[in-house]
């Protein structure tokens, strides 16, 4: 499957996943991300119709479906993607350089504040062996990595959260000094 400037095939590290076609620059977008809907008790999920929770994302307090390729997105825990929910709908957007070819990969973590966790096999040097279940339980040193990546939304339900892990990080980077 070929969807703009991404194609779906079997991952190394878990069932399908996203391979990029060419190049991409940081901060470069990739694609708009293929939002079905919104899943409301109106209108629930469908199993038999190939509708799984694990397609699912949580923007803003919401329940979307993610359609392909979006729903082949798999985990890092050294992504090289996140999504940018600063326009809707939200793009997938490189964290850096990426080359054609490679798998795309977020960190399920980022905008998360709560949820499962399982084990994870993502491959990457700083794998963690569990995904966790929420952006407040990562290291800190994820945690500040991610700042950049986290959608305004986010910001505004977690602000408090989100300004002591940044006295926090001040703190210690005048101890570094």
């Amino acid at each position: 499957m070929n969807t703009q400037g991404v194609e779906v095939r079997e991952s190394s590290t878990q069932g399908f996943g996203i391979f990029t076609l060419g190049f991409f620059k940081q901060g470069e977008t990739i694609r708009q991300v293929n939002i079905i809907r919104e899943n409301t008790a109106s209108a629930p999920l469908q199993p038999d119709d190939g509708e799984l929770f694990e397609h699912c994302a949580y923007p803003d307090g919401k329940v979307v479906l993610y359609g392909p390729p979006d729903c082949y997105m798999n985990h890092s825990c050294e992504p090289n993607v996140f999504y940018d929910y600063t326009q809707e709908p939200p793009v997938t957007r490189a964290m850096r350089d990426i080359a054609p070819g490679e798998e795309l990969k977020v960190d399920y973590l980022i905008n998360n504040s709560g949820g499962d966790s399982w084990r994870c096999e993502c491959g990457a040097a700083r794998c963690r062996g569990e995904t966790g279940t929420s952006y407040f339980d990562l290291p800190l040193t994820f945690q500040q990595e991610y700042l950049a990546y986290l959608a305004p939304w986010f910001f505004r339900r977690h602000q408090e959260k989100i300004e002591i892990i940044r006295q926090t990080l001040a703190t210690e980077n005048k101890g570094v000094e």
